[in-house]
C-alpha cells in the first residue's frame, strides 16, 4: 500500500510508471547493479538501462565506479523538488504563448460550469490570474465551510491573495474562523465584515472586475463563473449595499 501510494506520488510530478518503479527500488536498495534494480522493480532487465538513462536525464539516478565495478545509485529523494521546480520552470516560460492561444471570447457573454474539489481549485487560480492590484475581490461566504472543503489549498491562496493587494472586502457568516481571518486581513489593508449570525449560506459568492462565481459549499461540489458585464455591475451593486449594512 505504502509502495503504491509513493509509486502515484512519483507519476504525479512526472515519472512513467516504469521509472517510478525504478527510482523506488533503487532508493530502497542504495548503490546496485541492473539485475538488482529489475528484481526489485519487476522489469525486464533489457529495459532497465533505458529507464535508468532516463531518470540520469532527470537527475534522479547516478552512476559509481568502484574499480571495475559500476553501480547505480538513485539520487536522495530531495532531487525530486528539482523535477517538479523544471516542469513548473518549463510551463511558466510558455504561459504566455499558452495565453495568446487561449480564446477568452471577450465578445461575448459565457457561464462555464465546474465539477468537483480538482476543477473548482483551477478555477480559483484562474481567478487569482485574471485579477490585478487594486482590483474589486467581493466575496459572500461562510468562511469555515470554504475553508473546511480543502484547508491546504485555500490556506495558501489566502497568502497568494493577498500579495496581490487586492481591494479585497469579505462579507462572512459569523464563525471562530471567520473572527480570525478578520485580524489576519486587516493587518494587508483588506476588510471582513459580518452577515447576521441566523444566516446560512452554502454557496460562495465571488466578483471581480471580469467575472462573477457561484461556488456550492456542499456536496455536490460544483461552481458556475460568468462573465457578463452587466450581470457584474449588478453584483457589485448589491454587494456594496448589503456592505454598508453589515456589521465591521
Amino acid at each position: 500500500m505504502k509502495n503504491y501510494k509513493l509509486i502515484q506520488v512519483l507519476k504525479e510530478i512526472g515519472l512513467n510508471d516504469k521509472e517510478a518503479a525504478v527510482y523506488l527500488a533503487a532508493i530502497g536498495l542504495g548503490p546496485t547493479t541492473i539485475l538488482r534494480l529489475a528484481a526489485n522493480s519487476g522489469i525486464k532487465r533489457t529495459s532497465v538501462y533505458s529507464i535508468v538513462e532516463s531518470l540520469k536525464i532527470k537527475g534522479l539516478m547516478n552512476l559509481e565506479v568502484m574499480g571495475f565495478k559500476t553501480r547505480y545509485a538513485a539520487a536522495p529523494p530531495a532531487a525530486l523538488k528539482a523535477v517538479l521546480s523544471n516542469r513548473l520552470t518549463v510551463l511558466d516560460n510558455c504561459m504566455s504563448e499558452f495565453a495568446e492561444v487561449y480564446n477568452t471570447r471577450n465578445e461575448y457573454s459565457i457561464i462555464r460550469q465546474y465539477e468537483g474539489l480538482p476543477a473548482i481549485r483551477g478555477l480559483y487560480e484562474e481567478l487569482l490570474d485574471t485579477v490585478k492590484p487594486k482590483d474589486d475581490y467581493l466575496v459572500l461566504t461562510d468562511l469555515a465551510k470554504w475553508e473546511s472543503l480543502d484547508p491546504r489549498f485555500f490556506i495558501n491562496f489566502i497568502r497568494r491573495r493577498a500579495s496581490k493587494q487586492l481591494g479585497l472586502r469579505i462579507l462572512s457568516v459569523p464563525s471562530k474562523s471567520a473572527l480570525r481571518r478578520q485580524t489576519y486581513h486587516r493587518e494587508r489593508g483588506e476588510h471582513l465584515r459580518f452577515l447576521p449570525k441566523e444566516m446560512n449560506l452554502n454557496t460562495n459568492l465571488i466578483i471581480t472586475p471580469k467575472y462573477v462565481v457561484f461556488h456550492q459549499l456542499v456536496p455536490p461540489m460544483d461552481a458556475i463563473m460568468l462573465n457578463n458585464r452587466r450581470v457584474i455591475q449588478l453584483q457589485m451593486q448589491i454587494f456594496d449595499i448589503i456592505w454598508r449594512q453589515s456589521e465591521a
